[in-house]
């Protein structure tokens, strides 16, 4: 009999050496299929053509991770390969028979036996702990001992079936549960082993930085906290909250304390609430698909309004230099950080438009006194909207801004916008995002010491990098008018980096950008001091030092990769553990 184990890979160094050794003992083939992996993932593959791997394929990695092209792809990969049994396997799973002196070949000969078609798996996810939180670079399945249960409703992992030449469909379930006409499961679940992550970095790398597809996070429920998942929520449980093997051998688990959530999954819902819940939301999408995407209102003369660019960022990621080269331009004018359009977002919740409210909001935000408006040529200016809404209220703001300096069109440059894209496009539908990219490690040093940085460690800064660029980048899948650059090319090839970005946002280019610095002193003078409680100079601080030096000269080649000097090599080490995979899919070494 040939079991052949459909296996879908993406970087998965940690696992594959583990996973295909494992198998080759259990007497099971494999066939995998490299979603374009950046590491050594295919080299393992290929070491193990002579063994039991008899199939390698690839599949293109688009920057997001959509399961549906995964599945339907093995959908078509049953049909093609001869086998008589098939098993939708992972890389970081161990699967194992409940039978202590058979094979998992072994075993499933004896169901199929017996006349059984279908194999229901008991899920053990194995976790380090917060005493033993590291078990990278070694022998995983020896080292962690510590598992939960994890079943939020029964027969949830029926991934072996029997090649009986019918429709089998892996997709509708997300690849949980596989399912086909008579169909008839085995009375005993098998065991699968599931080592989720090896660490805290791994799990932030794996949870916090992976940008999942939001169609299926919205159309097909899929992904749950996994696409959304911040660093904070990963929180390694102590041991003593987890069950213990004693022997990887062993057919025995403990299955008295059942999980129905994952340990990175802030909110605990029980399983029938989960249910209830789901079962509304598909009960709203069938009488309206809308309400569960987003939908941004088209301004009334799109044809008269052009696209207002708005630079965002993770902090320290060069926005300040983008906005003054932009801000050269003679058409456009791009004010400092403004910050509160979140706020303004906020109102839109109540139906009701009101002026009052968005005046005094604009005026009392701490930022209000760098833009140099008088409070009662503003308020004269929201007097004459007609018809007033949040977002005519905005354009009136930005509008000022730029005829104050003789300038026809606006932007925005405020880095934290990056988590709020979707609400600026559905107040600003000519909003156009551009989301600046930098090297997270030189990032990290910019960051370092500062008041608004997220701390000092390393994998602090790693994290929040990490983080922050997932976040623009989910956020972005909704939007049609957005564009990454990089900060690196913004340095070593201003003038093509600038007319792409001209290009994008249909405004011409002007060689002013260029000389930004000759003229960017005067935006100095703009920045109004704001102290602490004690006296200390805190918000324009920061930002007084910065422009100043982009005002000397050009910034020079010394500030891209300025981490290969002044990181550590524990320091990259640490970097690279919750940063790698971005970094080697934005291009950077």
């Amino acid at each position: 009999m040939r079991i052949v184990a459909l296996l879908t890979v993406r970087n998965e160094v940690r696992y594959l050496k583990k996973c295909l050794e494992h198998l080759y003992n259990q007497g099971i083939d494999v066939c995998i299929i490299d979603n374009d992996s950046t590491d050594n993932t295919l080299e393992i593959a290929e070491s193990f053509r002579k063994k039991n791997v008899i199939r390698i394929e690839n599949i293109p990695y688009t920057g997001i991770f959509e399961l549906k092209p995964i599945l339907k792809n093995k959908e078509r990969l049953i049909k093609e390969i001869d086998a008589d049994w098939f098993i939708h396997h992972d890389a970081d799973e161990i699967r194992q028979s409940p039978f202590l002196d058979k094979t998992l070949k072994e075993a499933i000969i004896e169901v199929d036996k017996q006349g059984y078609n279908a194999i229901n798996f008991d899920e053990f996810v194995f976790l380090p702990t917060q005493e033993e939180p590291n078990h990278e670079n070694g022998d995983y399945v020896k080292t962690m001992k510590y598992y939960y249960f994890f079943e939020p409703h029964k027969n949830r992992r029926i991934n072996a079936w029997k090649n009986i030449k019918q429709e089998v469909n892996i997709v509708s379930s997300g690849g949980h549960k596989i399912s086909f006409d008579n169909q008839k499961i085995f009375p005993k679940s098998f065991i699968l082993r599931h080592y989720i992550v090896q660490s805290k970095e791994h799990a932030i790398a794996k949870f916090c930085g992976i940008v999942h597809s939001e169609k299926e996070a919205v159309e097909d429920n899929w992904h749950g906290q996994r696409a959304t998942c911040k660093p904070e929520y990963i929180i390694l449980p102590k041991i003593s909250q987890l069950k213990k093997i004693t022997d990887i051998k062993n057919t025995k688990f403990d299955k008295s304390d059942i999980w129905k959530n994952h340990f990175f999954e802030k909110i605990k819902l029980d399983s029938k609430k989960n249910t209830i819940i789901s079962k509304i939301k598909k009960t709203i999408k069938k009488l309206n698909p809308s309400i569960l995407n987003y939908e941004f209102e088209q301004y009334k003369n799109t044809e008269d309004i052009l696209p207002a660019p708005f630079v965002v960022s993770v902090p320290r990621s060069g926005s300040t230099l983008l906005r003054l080269m932009l801000d050269a331009h003679p058409e456009l004018a791009i004010p400092s950080e403004t910050h509160f359009i979140p706020k303004i977002s906020s109102f839109t919740k109540i139906k009701r438009n009101n002026k009052k409210k968005f005046y005094n909001t604009l005026i009392n935000n701490q930022h209000w006194p760098d833009f140099h408006i008088k409070n009662e040529l503003f308020l004269e200016e929201i007097k004459k909207i007609k018809k007033f809404t949040y977002s005519e209220g905005l354009r009136t703001f930005y509008t000022i801004y730029a005829k104050k300096h003789n300038k026809k069109r606006w932007g925005d440059k405020t880095p934290p916008y990056s988590a709020h894209i979707i609400d600026i496009k559905k107040l600003l539908p000519e909003a156009y995002f551009i989301h600046l990219i930098r090297d997270g490690r030189d990032v990290a040093l910019s960051l370092k010491d500062k008041w608004f940085g997220p701390g000092n460690k390393i994998d602090e800064l790693a994290n929040n990098w990490v983080y922050r660029i997932r976040e623009t980048r989910r956020q972005a899948q909704h939007l049609t008018n957005y564009i990454e650059i990089r900060f690196e090319d913004l340095i070593t090839e201003p003038e093509n980096t600038l007319k792409k970005i001209c290009n994008f946002i249909k405004l011409p280019y002007s060689n002013q950008m260029l000389n930004y610095y000759q003229n960017a002193d005067k935006r100095l003078s703009e920045m109004v001091d704001r102290f602490d409680s004690k006296g200390n100079l805190i918000l324009q601080k920061e930002k007084r030092l910065e422009i100043f030096e982009l005002t000397k000269k050009p910034p020079e080649k010394s500030r891209i990769q300025r981490w290969k000097k002044e990181m550590s090599l524990e320091e990259q080490i640490k970097f690279k553990k919750i940063a790698g995979h971005i970094l080697k899919d934005l291009n950077y070494e």
